[in-house]
């Protein structure tokens, strides 16, 4: 019974973007959980525990670049725009709106709060569209960047594409990934010199997690997307060298970032997402491991790694924690990845594979 509730159908993967999508959730789940560590481990990890929601965007932003460049190859119209819309919410918005509904009951019936501004802000996405997210589901400020990507991109490349109807497919793809990057660095600049005295809080809350200074991350991967469609010798060049440099890159930024202020505010999130970028050529061509105990733990949990996301801080750690009332821990480390494992997977098979049935059904 329990081996058939928690076992995945793998089907067919590319196993690499796999790795990367499982170390991005690693990295995520690491990160709120290392409090529960010795403090030697903690600074020993620190070294390594880059950007996760980083990986997140760069890979997504690959993944939904090729699919815009194939949907919208021979005309972009509103249909096609639309059926792409449909099908990014039917597999973010089901388990998205169900999380919320359970921490948006808990808050108003346990914690008694006021609730209201929560629902509508939330619902809509609007928790840090420019404005720093309040502390109720603090990990999903991601979400709502990769929502409102997933709006703006396609009107940006219909925009661009009624004012050039000449141009190539390849020239408006790429105008559109141009004006976002700009975009995003131009309102990365106006607030370093805007908001006055820096620190941790307004780094985290008006650069890191707010939509318009973080939505440039996945069209790094849409940039990686174009060339991989367009100039598929070029993106695979030398591999495995733009493998090693965008690994020893990332730790590089990530260790490093701090001494130097102006480049943090301002060169980080662009560079870190480039060198992420340089990986992609290398993992897209892993196909499959040898050892296939350790290929299908990565794949599960890939395919959970959405829900992994979801619940693991505000449901888990905030709420489902605390009732064990355990003082030990390294017990309560044990226990938030085996809870947040078994519920991801319980709901990776029971509401969001039923709706990406359900989506390839009716949109087929």
């Amino acid at each position: 019974m329990l081996k058939k509730l928690f076992s995945l159908s793998t089907g067919h993967r590319i196993v690499g973007l796999d790795i990367l999508r499982t170390i991005a959730i690693l990295l995520v789940m690491i990160s709120h959980s290392k409090v529960y560590l010795p403090e030697s481990i903690q600074r020993f990890l620190s070294f390594f525990l880059i950007d996760g929601v980083a990986a997140f965007f760069v890979l997504s932003g690959f993944l939904i670049g090729r699919i815009m460049i194939k949907v919208f190859s021979e005309k972009i119209s509103f249909k096609q725009i639309f059926n792409f819309w449909a099908r990014r919410w039917l597999r973010t918005l089901p388990n998205y709106y169900f999380i919320l509904l359970i921490l948006i009951g808990l808050e108003g019936l346990v914690n008694n709060i006021d609730i209201s501004s929560y629902i509508f802000k939330y619902s809509f996405f609007l928790q840090n569209l420019y404005y720093p997210i309040d502390h109720f589901f603090p990990e999903s400020w991601s979400l709502a960047v990769e929502e409102w990507f997933y709006l703006i991109c396609p009107l940006l490349f219909f925009l661009i594409y009624s004012f050039f109807v000449k141009y190539s497919r390849k020239k408006i793809f790429f105008m559109g990934i141009v004006s976002i990057i700009l975009f995003a660095n131009i309102v990365r600049i106006y607030y370093y010199f805007d908001l006055g005295s820096k620190n941790y809080f307004t780094y985290d809350r008006y650069f890191v997690r707010q939509v318009i200074t973080r939505i440039d991350a996945i069209i790094y991967g849409v940039l990686a997307a174009w060339l991989y469609v367009y100039y598929p010798a070029l993106f695979n060049k030398n591999k495995t060298v733009s493998f090693i440099l965008g690994c020893i890159g990332v730790l590089l930024i990530h260790n490093f970032e701090y001494f130097y202020q102006p480049f943090q505010y301002l060169l980080s999130f662009t560079l870190t997402s480039i060198a992420i970028m340089l990986t992609l050529p290398f993992l897209n061509n892993i196909k499959q491991i040898k050892f296939k105990v350790l290929q299908y733990s990565i794949v599960h949990i890939s395919l959970i790694s959405y829900s992994m996301y979801l619940i693991n801080l505000s449901l888990v750690t905030f709420w489902i924690l605390p009732l064990f009332k355990i003082q030990t821990d390294i017990v309560n480390f044990f226990l938030f990845w085996g809870i947040t494992m078994a519920i991801s997977t319980i709901l990776y098979k029971k509401l969001e594979l039923p709706f990406l049935t359900l989506r390839d059904k009716i949109l087929k």
